[in-house]
């Protein structure tokens, strides 16, 4: 029986990298088969964070591609900004295209991106898959605003 396939990718930094994995983790125990794709850099991170039971079970595929930097390089926000969206999107098809041809039972249906890999969507569309985008960063400022008492919110 077919299951359906989504890939999430997320800025390879701190902070956008956490909140996408335990999404994955929720999309990924409803039956939903995740590939995570990150940088090179950052997927032995990931590997060594993910808790065991969940690398053991398979419940999201981890893969890794690269950002065109060299090390020294990756510390520089604005070359790492330069080089992921000049190219990480031609590695992004070819990882689809591999994904989809590898297994026809589970075809990517959907391309789950924070908007600072919004170069992702295209890519998803330019593959006629569906592409849905997460404002992680958004998030965050209503939750300081209630932590520091600037926003009085009734419950």
């Amino acid at each position: 029986m077919a299951r359906p396939h989504v890939v999430v990718i997320s800025y390879p930094a701190q902070g956008h990298v956490a909140p996408l994995m335990k999404l994955s983790l929720k999309i990924a125990a409803h039956d939903v088969r995740v590939t995570f794709v990150n940088t090179e850099s950052i997927h032995k991170k990931i590997r060594v964070s993910m808790p065991e039971k969940d690398r053991e079970e398979g419940l999201i595929s981890l893969v890794s591609i690269p950002d065109g930097l060299e090390q020294e390089d990756r510390n520089d926000v604005f070359k790492l900004a330069e080089s992921i969206g000049r190219v990480m999107p031609g590695d992004l098809e070819d990882l689809i295209l591999k994904l989809n041809r590898s297994n026809v039972d589970e075809q990517i249906k959907c391309v789950i991106a924070e908007t600072s890999v919004g170069w992702a969507l295209q890519v998803a569309k330019k593959m006629g898959i569906r592409a849905r985008f997460g404002l992680l960063e958004q998030l965050a400022w209503p939750c300081l605003y209630i932590f520091h008492g600037l926003l009085r919110i009734k419950f």
